[in-house]
């Protein structure tokens, strides 16, 4: 259903969010203004009016879904919401699954904190939504949506809150709100964590866990990309979600068809033998299902390379037909670029955003500097920028408009751009670039960019980046540990390669303070200047902490790690996995209590002392059991390292220019 007939949405909010609001809030009101010496009137209507009006136009934009599958259209959430399954993101875990079709107490049957992590375009955000939307339907509390791309070291949550509510008087009504938000009945959702500036991000997550301490009666969602920093938010309780299956996949789709032509035509060449295989990929996320709809609507083939698919997606928004004038109709172009020149445009544009950490929403003042330097940048001089941003909006809509921001229909479309920036048009710098934003001690952040560019440039790919990470490895093991011998000392080095590891002797007691995790991260951030949101800690490793002394085990993933992971989800057999170990007796390296030690290579360190040093990789390997953990095979990659070398000579001496 399109959103043009749906003309009384706001009709069917308003019930709803009475509702909640009589509910809810408003005996909190009652309790709250007695204590107020302001004028009872002042604060009814104010109050009354701020969070009617909030909840209206909560509902109201959440119900509609903007999304580049239906390009200038807009539809309405629940037409083509297909419910996605949580697991629990401990794979052993027996609880089974949760179906989120709407909004339910059991998501929160662990605890009153959940966190949500999974790859792009998985529909963490969706799924947001439509959990807020269902939570005024049945009338469950008070929902608000924070987009924490919009938190930074001036704006903390409290302050987001104001700003959607649009209080009177800012001063005055932010303790009224906050007193209002301690008496619980809140479900915030707290989307897209990995979204925050990188630069902002400490500082914000402080914020973000203040807020939390302090409005602890109320229910949390937190939205994320895989990031190191969410080892801060080690009392959430973790979900992933789930893929796709074909079936899930192919209810999208019919969805998406509102000519019901589309849909069959796209599903049987799905299903065809050759091609199952080639795009399983693309049914495994909303996101992608979404791009597929768009690509072969425009085209009616599939593309199989995931840049060609991009591209094809770019392709049917540029020359999209206004379906509402006929078929024919295409709109002109305000820039009057061409589609090649608008995607030259985009790809620097692309570019720009992931220097500026992966920016995806701006201001207008903003948007309008980045676009202009982009033109700029490309010899487009003449072009306005107001007339680009005006394609971005309408003609070519890559963009939203979303109250005073603008933003990327999806970061992964910025990601694609950034990708084909580097891949065309970097030159001469294109190596450095690679390396900078592989070994970024953020990898994670760019991983998908690098990711698009291994579709486009697999070869280039490995040689820089896979040659890079092979060369560091083998370069650590002739480098580290020279005062060591034998298999222990290789286990160390595998270990420690990808990680840097600390152990500190200290009984945790969460009932009080000076025994809690956060007391681990004061001591290392006191004596090593420890980073706290880049670093997660073993907690509970063993079912009984005295078998390992109470040793935890706080480590920080370093950038290698990250790519070896993801080299193993490319299939290269230099990657290998270590056996885990478990305790057989215990252990006791006679640690002092509440003393860190960082685990290095120094010869007369206590960790490296002859009758602790195996112990120490014992420990380790039990910390790294939660996770199946992955190291570099010495042979397999040196061979890979003759391999790549011997094609980059054969590549110089075979000259271009012999004929």
């Amino acid at each position: 259903m399109e959103i043009d007939t749906v003309k009384n949405i706001a009709t069917i909010a308003a019930p709803l969010t009475k509702v909640v609001f009589d509910t809810f809030l408003k005996p909190k009101l009652d309790e709250i203004k007695k204590s107020w010496k302001r004028d009872e009137n002042i604060i009814d209507h104010a109050f009354e009016d701020k969070f009617l009006e909030y909840l209206n136009e909560t509902y109201e934009k959440n119900a509609i879904l903007n999304t580049v599958a239906f390009k200038r259209r807009k539809i309405l959430l629940d037409d083509v919401y297909v419910p996605l399954t949580i697991q629990y993101q401990n794979n052993h875990d027996k609880r089974g699954s949760i179906l989120i079709d709407q909004y339910s107490d059991v998501v929160f049957k662990e605890s009153s904190k959940i966190l949500i992590t999974d790859t792009a375009g998985m529909g963490k955000s969706t799924m947001s939504k439509k959990l807020l939307l269902s939570c005024i339907d049945k009338n469950e509390g008070v929902p608000m949506l924070i987009e924490l791309r919009r938190l930074s070291k001036n704006k903390d949550v409290i302050q987001e809150i104001l700003e959607q509510l649009n209080p009177i008087n800012e001063e005055i009504d932010k303790q009224f709100v906050l007193d209002l938000i301690k008496r619980g009945d809140f479900i915030f959702f707290f989307d897209g964590f990995d979204e925050i500036s990188i630069t902002d991000r400490a500082h914000v997550t402080t914020e973000i866990q203040k807020f939390i301490s302090k409005a602890r009666s109320n229910k949390f969602v937190l939205t994320s990309r895989p990031e190191e920093a969410l080892s801060s938010f080690g009392d959430f309780f973790k979900y992933q979600i789930k893929p796709l299956i074909p079936d899930e996949a192919y209810e999208l789709i019919k969805r998406y068809d509102i000519s019901n032509k589309i849909a069959p035509l796209l599903i049987s060449k799905i299903q065809e033998k050759d091609n199952f295989s080639n795009i399983e990929e693309y049914l495994t996320t909303p996101l992608l299902v979404s791009l597929l709809f768009t690509a072969f609507e425009h085209k009616q083939s599939i593309p199989f390379k995931k840049h060609i698919f991009y591209r094809q997606v770019f392709d049917a928004l540029f020359e999209s037909h206004d379906l509402s004038k006929g078929d024919s109709f295409e709109r002109e172009k305000h820039s009057k670029l061409g589609s090649d020149e608008f995607h030259r445009v985009l790809r620097t544009f692309g570019y720009f955003c992931l220097k500026q950490e992966n920016k995806i929403e701006f201001t207008r003042d903003e948007l309008g500097i980045i676009v202009t330097e982009s033109l700029d940048y490309v010899g487009e001089n003449n072009v306005k920028s107001s007339d680009f941003i005006k394609d971005l909006l309408i003609t070519v809509p890559i963009f939203s408009k979303d109250g005073m921001y603008y933003k990327w229909s999806h970061k992964s479309l910025q990601e694609y751009f950034a990708a084909q920036f580097i891949f065309i048009d970097s030159k001469e710098i294109q190596k450095d670039i690679l390396k900078h934003i592989a070994f970024h001690k953020n990898n994670m952040s760019y991983i998908n960019v690098l990711d698009l560019y291994q579709s486009m440039d697999p070869l280039g790919f490995e040689s820089v980046i896979t040659l890079s990470l092979l060369t560091k490895f083998i370069d650590y093991l002739d480098n580290s540990y020279k005062n060591f011998d034998g298999k222990e000392k290789l286990m160390r080095q595998e270990l420690t390669f990808g990680y840097d590891i600390y152990l500190i002797r200290i009984r945790f007691d969460l009932k009080t303070k000076e025994n809690h995790p956060s007391e681990v991260f004061k001591i290392l951030k006191n004596q090593f200047k420890i980073k706290y949101p880049r670093m997660s800690i073993g907690i509970n490793v063993t079912e009984s902490e005295d078998d390992i002394s109470c040793i935890k085990i706080p480590e920080i993933k370093k950038p290698e790690q990250n790519l070896i992971e993801y080299h193993n989800n490319l299939g290269y057999d230099f990657i290998k996995q270590i056996d885990i170990t478990s305790v057989s007796e215990k252990i006791d390296l006679k640690l002092i209590k509440r003393k860190p030690y960082h685990v290095t290579d120094r010869k007369n360190a206590l960790l490296n002392s002859e009758t602790n040093f195996s112990k120490v990789n014992d420990l380790i390997k039990i910390h790294l059991r939660k996770r199946s953990f992955l190291t570099v095979d010495k042979d397999k990659a040196l061979e890979q390292i003759d391999r790549i070398e011997s094609r980059s000579k054969k590549a110089s001496n075979n000259s271009l220019l012999n004929f």
